[in-house]
């Protein structure tokens, strides 16, 4: 794994880059001032050129947001391969029933590779891949985590997934089920197999706005997070952005969690925990050891 073998290390991800402007804008500026350390690219999205044109340009640490499904029913991303047993014709399924019946395993294969060619065709070469929706991890009942690992082995990318059953416990608000923590073993013993590195952990708020109810607990949930953070490599994902006009459909207030996570990672508050606790902030390359360098350590 990493070059890192003792110690806290903390990767700060900026998910679903390409979305929208908003969310551009947001994740460059991050970069900018030093406030992140990866992001993951989404190219089935409306303004995922721009994003990697932001990438390119900057030489900013990316991974490939692997994506076989859209968010918003009514304004639908397109696949990058054309793969007709994920999409109606209108865009990529929205419904996660219909993509568990009726994709084939060979589109989901040829999509992920379709992506990852998005982005090298666009001057950025992928530092990790990840799952939007966790569409690639089996909890829909198919197996597409084999072809993530197959894809990941091809390309030499770490993946995100955690080998700690502390994600799934975040999730579920408490102890996970037992099923889906025997899921979790199987994906990380047949990742093993495969070589692929995975994280240790990774935190992300597992809560909808009208849980979170502000600004203040939201940032409370991360702080926390940070002062109970265990030795290993965990990468904490967030999705900043500013308002957007052009935001996905469904309740408005939705997009305001998206819109705290920006503030939170202006605000500087995060970051001196991390400092305040000794955590070196890493980038993907760096954690796994594929590009040598301190360019994010504190």
């Amino acid at each position: 794994m990493a070059e890192v073998s003792s110690g806290k290390f903390l990767i700060i991800n900026a998910d679903d880059f390409g979305v929208n402007e908003s969310t551009n804008k947001a994740v460059r500026e991050l970069f900018e001032q030093g406030l992140i350390t990866s992001a993951s690219l989404l190219t089935v999205a409306s303004h995922s050129k721009a994003a990697a044109g932001i990438a390119a340009r900057g030489n900013l640490p990316v991974g490939v947001h692997l994506t076989i499904n859209s968010d918003d029913a009514e304004n639908r991303w397109q696949s990058n391969s054309g793969a007709k047993s994920l999409s109606d014709g209108k865009g990529l399924y929205c419904d996660a029933k219909k993509i568990t019946l009726k994709a084939k395993s060979a589109d989901v294969t040829a999509e992920l590779e379709a992506q990852y060619r998005f982005m090298t065709a666009n001057g950025c070469i992928p530092d990790h891949a990840d799952s939007h929706c966790g569409t690639l991890y089996g909890i829909n009942g198919r197996l597409f985590f084999i072809n993530a690992f197959r894809f990941c082995k091809e390309h030499g990318l770490p993946f995100r997934f955690p080998r700690k059953s502390t994600f799934l416990d975040r999730q579920f608000g408490g102890k996970a089920p037992a099923p889906i923590v025997l899921l979790q073993k199987g994906v990380i013993k047949l990742a093993d197999r495969y070589k692929i590195g995975l994280l240790d952990d990774m935190i992300s708020n597992p809560f909808p706005i009208r849980k979170i109810k502000s600004y203040e607990a939201l940032r409370d949930f991360y702080i926390r997070e940070i002062l109970n953070l265990a030795p290993g490599v965990t990468e904490m994902f967030f999705h900043p952005a500013y308002p957007a006009g052009d935001a996905p459909s469904g309740p408005e207030s939705e997009w305001l969690k998206r819109e705290y996570e920006l503030r939170l990672l202006k605000s500087g508050d995060l970051h001196e925990a991390v400092i305040n606790n000794k955590i070196h902030l890493v980038s993907w390359s760096e954690a796994f050891g594929r590009i040598p360098s301190n360019r994010y350590s504190r």
